[in-house]
């Protein structure tokens, strides 16, 4: 009767270590599903700038010379861009994305005024940045 119970109590705890993992997994999950709505709030977000301001869309390029994602600090002349970007990279502000400061950020303006807007972010728990794209065309 005493090892019954004892297989019992080890199935039974198998069970809420089970339980537990997939919690944890749920949480990471549920975490990355925000930074990824978040990330795709903020692309959209300048894109609706640039459909406001669209006869001077190629004043919204930003580090397109450069690797989307790569290491380093952004510098946009465009005030809007300047404002977005410390929206995006704020620490203070519980709707910035983590890291997002540490990376570039880019926003390419290609012939016919298609623009690819890429944000870029990572978690502290991650090991390489995550990022965002969105293509999109802006005609007027």
């Amino acid at each position: 009767m005493l090892i019954e119970a004892l297989v019992a109590i080890a199935i039974f705890s198998f069970a809420v270590l089970g339980i537990m993992g997939l919690q944890a997994t749920s949480i990471r999950t549920v975490r990355d599903a925000d930074y990824r709505v978040k990330a795709s709030l903020f692309a959209h977000q300048i894109v609706g700038q640039m459909w406001v301001d669209r006869f001077n869309v190629p004043t919204y390029a930003l580090n397109a010379g450069n690797a989307a994602c790569t290491a380093g600090a952004n510098a946009a002349a465009n005030p809007v861009v300047t404002s977005w970007l410390s929206g995006l990279t704020d620490a203070t502000n519980p709707g910035s994305l983590p890291g997002a400061a540490d990376y570039q950020q880019q926003i390419l303006v290609e012939p016919n005024n298609v623009v690819t807007v890429t944000v870029c972010w990572k978690s502290p728990q991650d090991t390489a940045p995550h990022n965002f794209a969105l293509k999109t065309q802006i005609q007027g």
